[in-house]
């Protein structure tokens, strides 16, 4: 056999082995853009909803952890909205900011959110 074709003899059993013992990767982490989609989804339900704007959603920080084989990702963020009722004495159209963070999932189709929505890899 020539060395060209061994090498792709071996090559492809590499790859075969590979693709049957479900060779696992590390997934990327969610994005912001995910992050803002979870905050939508939140905030169009429930009895506040589509009280408040969102202005910005900007990623602080990641935690990437695995327990009992599963990977979590913890998205921190840095988020500002603008109320679009007054609340208690807060007028329409105040606006507030906070830090917080969104816990999200790996599923075999991506990362499920807080929403319960699963957001694909990217």
């Amino acid at each position: 056999m020539k060395h060209a074709a061994k090498g792709f003899v071996i090559a492809a059993l590499i790859t075969a082995i590979l693709s049957v013992s479900g060779c696992k990767h590390d997934p990327n982490p969610p994005t912001e853009d995910d992050a803002i989609k979870v905050w939508t989804s939140i905030h169009s339900r429930g009895p506040l909803a589509n009280e408040a704007q969102l202005i910005s959603l900007k990623k602080t920080n990641g935690q990437m952890a695995e327990v009992n084989g599963v990977k979590f990702y913890t998205f921190y963020y840095t988020a500002t909205q603008k109320h679009s009722k007054q609340i208690g004495i807060q007028p329409p159209g105040w606006t507030e900011t906070w830090s917080s963070n969104y816990p999200f999932q790996w599923t075999e189709k991506g990362w499920l959110g807080p929403d319960n929505q699963v957001y694909p890899e990217h």
